[in-house]
């Protein structure tokens, strides 16, 4: 059968990868007889046309290709734009199949049949050999509805089929040489930016995470089976990626992928035996052991893992049944960092039972572990999404604007859109954001922009923030957010907007904060000040710096009123802060060709070195930017 897949619109960022899902799908319809074609809505959007310019791309396409069905995946910030593109198509030709699946109409599939009149069925989870035999007794003129994973209307109401076996990835073929005319990967590659020193894109290297966290849904998704393809397959597709599109950088996407240490350490030997010059990044847990296996991962080519830490309270870690201490994290992080692996570090905050108190001690590790070297670090408020277990409680929750403000696939959320999800609180549920005991809504979702954007730009005051205050930490916050009211996201656009909106608004903060001693005070404000000049120079700011003392080609020397080393060597290690962290000190900062910035402490002789011109001393600068 002729089938349309279709992906609605989905972010706003210019460079849009290939949509991994639909992709594996299409490959797995094809080696089944069927006629696959995609419509990446998310790609012909970039290319502009207006709001709805996605509507009569579809269209187009339905006029140009006649489908006998379409099949639409959706997440669940782009659900409304799949609602429209099902009614678009039935208005189109109401003889045309609608189909549906993905991380949102796959978990809610009832729910969404009784919400989409024009959409004729659900594919609930894992969906290629649903619509894959769903396809073919269309085809034969069978009767579908005994399709394993299936739901329908019926004269009683919504039938929902009980799943069949889950795939033998094992088994599977590469998924990007079986695209064939289906998708033109090229058209990807051309979005991403010039000067871009990676080209990244995702690969399946399996599904399902054995473990059981509450407020996770992609592990129920998957019925919490761990699967990984087969090897040979995963580096046929990396190999094919990289010399016909030289894509040099792959996700592999699975949820836990290091769960099974003898399949990473087998990946990591074909891996380099191929000798693909590629690198390549993986999910991982704190409490899952490397050893020896660290060191071949990045050997072959594992450039960074992600890791969800979510909290430092161990009452939090048990309520969620992640079950991580902070030894274990540390321990990961160092270890990973000890053989050039960054680790992405990702915390939740706003957990019902929550209080101001775990908050602060979350925020405080994750400003330490930042100073470790992990990186990025994350920060992100709650939310519930089918089917995870937390999402079945009947917990008191609020609409979140500002969460779908930062997921909406515009810059812009129409109205409309705003009261459509609002009313149906059931069905949007990501959107409604649990009560919690660490605070209201709008201190909850300050915090999270706050601290992210720290984080991100001013990590040293962050973690400092949290060293000084320690469990006090969001009390303090609290206090200068009543003084000084909310920041907008509208100004954190770029590191400039960061830098220009945040300064002020911690120096007031520090100002104002009576909890703090007087050589506190001048040490946040000497952190801050270093900050400010740190990311003036990485942005290449064109406003000078009062502090700039020495500047060459890719360089620049400046004073500070810390010890800024010291400083960052004391905050990684957890060790005391005291006044002698007060004095003055120079650092140099330099910049890469390809925009890394380094920087280095300065005494007053090499200072003087430097401002005289020793050409020995700027040799080695200068060497730091190559």
């Amino acid at each position: 059968m002729d089938i349309l897949l279709v992906q609605p619109p989905l972010t706003v960022s210019g460079e849009v990868h290939p949509p991994l899902g639909l992709c594996v799908l299409a490959s797995h319809l094809g080696e089944a007889g069927h006629k696959v074609s995609i419509l990446d809505l998310d790609l012909e959007e970039k290319a502009g046309g207006g709001q709805n310019h996605y509507i009569e791309k579809l269209r187009g396409t339905l006029h140009e290709q006649k489908p006998r069905a379409v099949g639409v995946t959706s997440m669940f910030n782009n659900s409304l734009h799949a609602e429209r593109l099902i009614q678009a198509t039935k208005e189109f030709d109401p003889g045309i199949t609608t189909v549906a699946g993905g991380s949102h109409f796959g978990a809610l599939p009832s729910q969404s049949l009784q919400r989409i009149p024009e959409l004729d069925f659900v594919i609930r989870g894992e969906g290629e050999v649903a619509l894959s035999q769903l396809l073919k007794a269309l085809d034969n003129a069978e009767d579908p509805l005994k399709v394993p994973g299936l739901c329908y209307r019926s004269p009683d109401g919504v039938v929902e089929n009980r799943a069949g076996p889950l795939l033998d990835l094992s088994l599977s073929r590469p998924t990007w040489t079986g695209l064939g005319a289906a998708l033109d990967v090229r058209k990807y590659v051309a979005t991403i930016p010039g000067g871009s020193p990676r080209k990244t894109v995702y690969v399946e290297a399996g599904r399902g995470c054995p473990f059981a966290c509450s407020f996770c849904a992609t592990a129920p998704f998957w019925q919490r089976r761990y699967r990984v393809k087969a090897i040979d397959c995963i580096i046929a597709e990396m190999r094919y990626l990289y010399q016909e599109h030289q894509y040099d950088t792959f996700m592999l996407v699975h949820d836990l992928l290091t769960a099974d240490k003898r399949f990473m350490s087998d990946f990591c030997d074909a891996l380099f035996a191929s000798r693909l010059p590629v690198e390549w990044t993986a999910n991982h847990r704190a409490d899952i052991e490397l050893g020896d296996l660290a060191p071949r991962m990045r050997s072959a080519g594992c450039l960074s893992v992600f890791m969800g830490i979510e909290s430092a309270s161990e009452r939090i870690q048990k309520e969620v049944q992640k079950g991580l201490t902070g030894e274990q994290v540390f321990s990961t992080v160092n270890s990973l960092r000890d053989v050039g692996i960054s680790s992405t570090c990702s915390f939740i905050v706003g957990f019902p039972s929550e209080t101001e108190e775990d908050v602060s001690a979350t925020l405080t590790l994750a400003g330490r572990l930042k100073m470790i070297g992990a990186e990025p670090v994350q920060v992100h408020r709650l939310r519930r999404w089918p089917p995870a277990p937390l999402a079945a409680l009947n917990l008191r929750s609020s609409f979140d604007l500002e969460a779908l403000r930062l997921e909406y696939p515009s810059d812009e959320v129409p109205e409309e859109d705003v009261e459509t999800i609002k009313a149906d609180p059931a069905f949007f549920m990501g959107y409604f954001t649990p009560d919690t005991l660490a605070g209201s809504a709008l201190q909850v979702a300050q915090l999270e922009l706050l601290f992210a954007n720290m984080l991100a730009v001013f990590p040293v005051t962050a973690a400092l923030l949290g060293a000084i205050h320690g469990n006090r930490l969001i009390a303090a916050y609290y206090r200068a957010l009543a003084l000084q009211g909310p920041i907008s996201r509208a100004e954190l656009d770029n590191a400039i907007g960061v830098r220009d909106t945040l300064v002020p608004y911690l120096a007031a903060w520090v100002t104002n904060d009576t909890e703090l001693g007087e050589w506190q005070r001048t040490l946040l404000n000497g952190a801050l000040s270093y900050e400010r000049d740190r990311v003036g120079f990485m942005a290449g700011a064109s406003d000078k710096s009062e502090n700039e003392v020495a500047k060459g080609n890719r360089w620049t020397a400046f004073k500070t009123s810390v010890d800024v080393v010291e400083l960052v060597r004391r905050l990684a290690a957890g060790s005391e802060l005291t006044v002698e962290l007060c004095r003055n000190g120079y650092v140099a900062m330099t910049r890469g060709a390809e925009g890394a910035v380094r920087g280095f402490g300065l005494d007053m002789k090499a200072l003087a070195r430097l401002q005289q011109g020793d050409r020995e001393l700027l040799e080695v600068l200068e060497d730091q930017t190559l």
